[in-house]
């Protein structure tokens, strides 16, 4: 009996290992484009923004220079990503001075 429950200890310590570790991995937070700017104008931020993951989330304030600069001089931008987490697509919208936070 002893023998049992260890083997059934130990075969759920590997499944949760397991699990664990394919989570980060079967579903990362992939960025599928990026793009800051006025009204679909603006340019594209999507590697800019892929280089701002960690821990498998994005937590930044966007402003022009988190962006690599101003595409609309004047205007009021918003940052706009597509994305895929958990197998789901996604579409988030920040303004310009709002903190963007994903998943």
């Amino acid at each position: 009996m002893r023998n049992k429950v260890s083997c059934a200890v130990a075969f759920l310590m590997v499944v949760l290992l397991a699990n664990v570790s394919l989570a980060g991995q079967v579903f990362p937070l992939q960025i599928d484009r990026a793009r800051y700017g006025k009204s679909g104008q603006g340019k594209d931020v999507t590697v800019r923004v892929r280089r701002m993951i960690q821990n498998n989330s994005l937590d930044f304030k966007v402003t022009n220079d988190s962006m690599g600069g101003d595409p609309n001089k004047g205007a009021d931008k918003v940052l706009t990503i597509s994305y895929t987490y958990r197998g789901q697509h996604h579409v988030a919208t920040f303004k310009e001075g709002e903190r963007c936070r994903l998943p």
